[in-house]
């Protein structure tokens, strides 16, 4: 009853904002992932006009506001490096925060981007109980981790033909298209199996990256204004869960990243 009810008038409300999702790699290499893609120097001179490329094709959706994965404590920061990075004084650092975000506000004139990031455990929630690599031995999963492992990798080192070989348009299209989201979707259901009935780690850690999207997502609720334009840039890991929030909130009218990174 109290679920249907909130239903109700959220279904019912029209969407108040436009949402677009993209999807990136991580072009700085931080390396906090299972596996990780390998971005080489964005820097260059190729990669430089692909994503100027991908930047002017973005700018198509017209965002009155940008969010980016950074927390939002470092907010004033960001305000100073992105008036700087605007007016020149600065060059642009090799995150996909930066070299897509920051270009493409930059390019609209916006006053700012948006910190939106959350990475915080709820409050009492120890990091051991979170880690599942901790109860393998103990449960007798060792075996199922390595061959999850071994998937992962799999399907990581695709994803590191499609950049070798590829633009930075095409390589964002393969991690928005909706068999890159199927498979990201399903890793998260296979993590949430390790652990026991007694002690279901798994199942809290992926318990604990839906809380921190969620998070995330409420963020990016709250910075939006009746009309507004959204345009997130995000690790691409991110975005079933904050394209699905979304969508199921009423808020928006959603946007498919393909159809604006398709070949002009």
């Amino acid at each position: 009853m109290f679920a249907s009810t909130l239903a109700g008038p959220a279904a019912a409300a029209s969407p108040r904002a436009e949402f677009l999702f993209v999807g990136s790699y991580h072009m700085d290499n931080p390396g906090r992932d299972v596996v990780n893609v390998v971005a080489d120097d964005v820097l260059g001179a190729k990669r430089q006009r692909e994503i100027e490329a991908v930047a002017e094709q973005l700018a198509r959706y017209r965002p009155t506001k940008v969010m980016i994965e950074a927390g939002a404590d470092r907010q004033p920061r960001i305000d100073r490096d992105y008036a700087a990075s605007c007016a020149g004084e600065r060059p642009l650092r090799r995150s996909e925060t930066e070299q897509l975000g920051f270009r493409i506000a930059c390019a609209a004139g916006l006053p700012t981007v948006f910190a939106v990031d959350a990475d915080d455990l709820a409050p009492g929630v120890e990091p051991a109980s979170i880690d599942y690599t901790a109860t393998l031995a103990r449960t007798g999963q060792q075996p199922a981790y390595d061959a999850f492992l071994g998937k992962m990798q799999v399907w990581s080192e695709a994803d590191q033909r499609v950049l070798a070989s590829g633009t930075v348009r095409e390589m964002l299209r393969h991690l928005n298209a909706d068999p890159w989201r199927a498979e990201n979707a399903r890793s998260y259901h296979a993590l949430a199996q390790f652990g026991s009935v007694d002690d279901p780690v798994g199942a809290r850690w992926v318990r604990y990256w839906y809380g921190r999207n969620l998070a995330i997502f409420n963020s990016i609720a709250r910075g939006t204004g009746d009309g507004d334009r959204v345009l997130v840039i995000y690790g691409a890991g991110h975005g079933n869960h904050l394209q699905q929030m979304a969508a199921d909130s009423g808020l928006y009218r959603m946007h498919a990243a393909d159809a604006w990174l398709s070949p002009p």
